[in-house]
């Protein structure tokens, strides 16, 4: 499928305190069952989905909001697709209608519902047309919003949850370019999208904040990273454009989120070859402008000092990328058990590691040990009884315990005959040999010594030979000289 050279888009998500926290790194506030996150996905009760559902259609909004606080942490904790997938329409519905009639916080949940729902439904299998489903349902809300809405909240809201609901349930680029044209269109570059492509009225005009901004960079470079997943960019397509955009916002913003998602999103432009038509000179100042912030001075602060060190630590990264091609590498436990590993190589997926994770938040382990989709996004590394019954697990340990105790075993006998091959017994002769008989061969060392004359008064008396005591004679061996 042909796609288009100049595609745009973007993403981030949030509202107010919440999404102020979310974009400058700190935990976000995420709704969850009060039970500790290793136990939610087993202690979940089964009945939650249905129970929220009914209390979605309640008249009362206090009733309703709560209502979607459950629902969206019973989520965040990985329900089953399987309790979800044919009740998913009825939850999208219920959504819009909060997105319609509810306060800013129902609003919000209800953005952030649609996200995580989608990303639910979206691994593989015969779940995967539900998480289209909720895209196509709930695309016209949610890039409304990111393009026309005056709440900063419901923006930072709505484009996580286009990100993510696009990620989800995309099918193909075309729905996947769509969102980024909305985002960068909407929050990144208003000018871009002309008279007719924005849905502000004529006149009006919207402030955007930095948390809004660097959450719609961050999920624009996420995109483009889905979009370009699975194959390289086409022969002349180039983010040019894009990039200079992004360059400028790197030497004139003030905000460091803004700068360290701009950043990474030029990073992910060069990795993925679409920086090929930029200018040299162009690409010597935004060289430079990195490796200034590389080395920033520090300002004023404990707050700014940790996000500081934080910005100068992925700037080091991109600097090294940009001179020597070296991408930084992440790995992550997928489990208690500590027996799997994600880890990632590139800045294609740890841009995306990064979005999902602070995304999910606390909830992230959980998609990630029960969610298919992201079995298919990334690679795991582990040991292979990984994700059976804990017998099981028992029983393969012991096993492969008694092998290596084998495998010692052999190895311990192998340099004993080594060191020992000298005094071990000889091979049989072939029949072809002739040998030649000496003399007895002595039966161990300590005949070796002369002989000791002793007394006869000296010696104990000779017990009588009895049947029981007569032993065989004991043959010596004959030493056999090969000639």
């Amino acid at each position: 499928m042909a796609r288009r050279a100049d595609a745009r888009g973007g993403g981030g998500g949030g509202g107010g305190k919440f999404m102020s926290r979310m974009v400058t790194g700190q935990k976000p506030i995420h709704v969850r069952p009060p039970r500790p996150e290793k136990e939610r996905v087993d202690m979940v009760p089964r009945d939650v989905v249905e129970r929220c559902i009914v209390a979605l259609f309640e008249k009362r909004g206090s009733t309703r909001e709560a209502a979607m606080e459950d629902l969206v942490g019973a989520l965040e904790g990985h329900v089953s697709a399987r309790e979800v997938s044919c009740k998913y329409t009825t939850i999208v519905s219920r959504c819009v209608f909060s997105l319609k009639k509810g306060s800013v916080r129902e609003a919000r949940l209800a953005y952030r519902a649609i996200g995580i729902l989608a990303l639910t439904l979206g691994g593989g299998g015969d779940d995967t047309a539900g998480a289209k489903d909720v895209l196509a349902e709930a695309f016209p809300f949610l890039a409304k919003t990111v393009e026309a809405s005056h709440d900063m909240a419901k923006v930072l809201a709505a484009i996580d949850g286009l990100a993510v609901a696009t990620f989800a349930g995309e099918d193909g680029d075309d729905e996947i370019e769509r969102s980024m044209d909305a985002i960068w269109g909407g929050v990144i570059d208003p000018s871009s999208a002309g008279p007719g492509g924005s849905r502000l009225a004529a006149g009006d005009a919207r402030k955007t904040t930095p948390e809004a901004l660097a959450a719609a960079v961050s999920a624009w470079a996420f995109l483009l990273t889905v979009v370009h997943d699975r194959y390289e960019a086409e022969e002349g397509e180039s983010c040019k454009d894009k990039i200079a955009l992004l360059a400028k916002l790197l030497d004139d913003h003030d905000d460091r989120g803004v700068r360290v998602a701009a950043g990474e999103a030029i990073a992910a432009c060069v990795e993925l070859k679409l920086a090929h038509d930029t200018p040299p000179e162009d690409m010597e100042a935004l060289n430079a402008t990195v490796s200034y912030l590389a080395t920033e001075p520090s300002g004023k602060g404990a707050g700014d000092k940790r996000r500081h060190a934080g910005q100068k630590d992925i700037f080091r990264q991109i600097e090294i990328f940009l001179d020597d091609g070296e991408a930084p590498t992440k790995s992550v436990r997928t489990s208690s058990s500590r027996q799997s590993v994600l880890k990632v190589t590139t800045w294609t997926k740890l841009l995306q590691l990064n979005f999902l994770t602070r995304y999910l938040g606390n909830g992230f382990h959980s998609h990630l040990q029960h969610n298919p989709l992201f079995g298919e996004t990334f690679e795991v590394d582990g040991d292979e009884v990984e994700g059976l019954p804990a017998a099981r697990k028992m029983m393969s340990r012991k096993q492969r315990e008694k092998k290596r105790t084998l495998e010692r075993r052999r190895c311990r006998e192998a340099v004993w005959k080594e060191k020992n091959k000298f005094g071990l017994p000889e091979e049989e002769p072939e029949s072809g040999t002739t040998a030649l008989m000496l003399l007895p061969a002595l039966a161990c060392c300590h005949h070796m010594l002369p002989p000791v004359h002793r007394q006869p008064h000296l010696l104990p008396p000779t017990a009588p030979a009895t049947a029981s005591h007569m032993l065989p004679p004991v043959q010596q061996p004959i030493l056999l000289l090969e000639y």
